[in-house]
């Protein structure tokens, strides 16, 4: 019985801990931000609109090359360049977060290294400035494309990502602590997985054989799933239920993991 009600109270841990601490230390993460957007745009003409620009010419650039350049038409469904897009915009946010958090005790060490500070808020510091540039970039470029409902929708399309790839910010911190060299690996797995995912090319251009495979990608889950929330075309429910089981699969262990490291940081640094 106690056995059963440590594991609970782990659980109930997992999940709350690390959403609840943004909004104990509300005012620190807003400081936090507003820090990284001074470091990101100091000395820039543009200021504070270079986060929001960035995303947008991206995808201005995938436009040109693909709707002008390359003059890929219609196959009967939703164009090539909606469907990159579409896909293109929320992958980038998950790149952006996941290289980052290899580093991200490092990165903030100066804040907690002889003094006092909540670690358990830095992941939410890595999230907030890629959710928020990411979700106006896809929501822009969703009612550009498909239009106001469909927008509407893609607002919710990155903050659900970002909750779901919480469990693996977690992770990537804490072997980034440990293992230095993942840093400069996990571009490269990024990249490699890029290619295996249904991103640069839609689903029914693999071989059969790759596609009966294709349900140990949880990113291959990810784009059925946007693709069918925004277009109004069919939500597999299963790749929504195989997202669900590895993020509860995921966030206890690395939830643990990161709460252990978090008492030997100073000591790692």
């Amino acid at each position: 019985m106690n056995l059963l009600l440590r594991l609970g109270r782990l659980c109930f841990d997992s999940v709350c801990v690390p959403l609840g601490a943004p909004l104990r230390h509300a005012s620190l993460v807003r400081m936090l931000v507003k820090r990284e957007i001074a470091a990101r745009t100091s000395g820039t003409l543009l200021g504070k609109l270079w986060p929001l620009v960035q995303p947008g010419l991206q995808v201005l650039g995938f436009w040109f090359m693909f709707a002008v350049v390359y003059d890929m038409r219609s196959r009967g469904g939703p164009s090539f360049l909606q469907y990159l897009l579409l896909g293109m915009l929320p992958w980038l946010c998950l790149s952006e977060v996941l290289s980052r958090s290899t580093g991200l005790f490092r990165e903030f060490s100066v804040l907690f290294a002889r003094s006092p500070f909540p670690l358990e808020v830095l992941p939410s510091v890595v999230l907030v400035i890629p959710g928020i540039v990411y979700s106006t970039a896809l929501v822009l470029t969703t009612g550009w494309m498909l239009g106001v409902v469909a927008a509407l929708k893609a607002v919710l399309v990155i903050p659900l990502l970002l909750l779901w790839c919480l469990p693996l910010l977690l992770l990537c911190a804490v072997i980034g602590l440990f293992v230095r060299d993942f840093g400069q690996i996990l571009p490269f797995l990024l990249t490699l997985l890029m290619y295996v995912t249904p991103i640069l090319y839609f689903p029914d251009m693999l071989p059969e054989r790759a596609r009966a495979w294709m349900w140990l990608n949880p990113l291959a889950d990810w784009m059925a799933v946007i693709h069918g929330a925004l277009t109004d075309t069919v939500v597999p429910i299963n790749s929504v239920f195989r997202l669900a089981g590895l993020w509860l699969l995921l966030l206890l262990p690395g939830w643990l993991l990161y709460r252990r490291t978090l008492l030997h940081v100073r000591e790692l640094l």
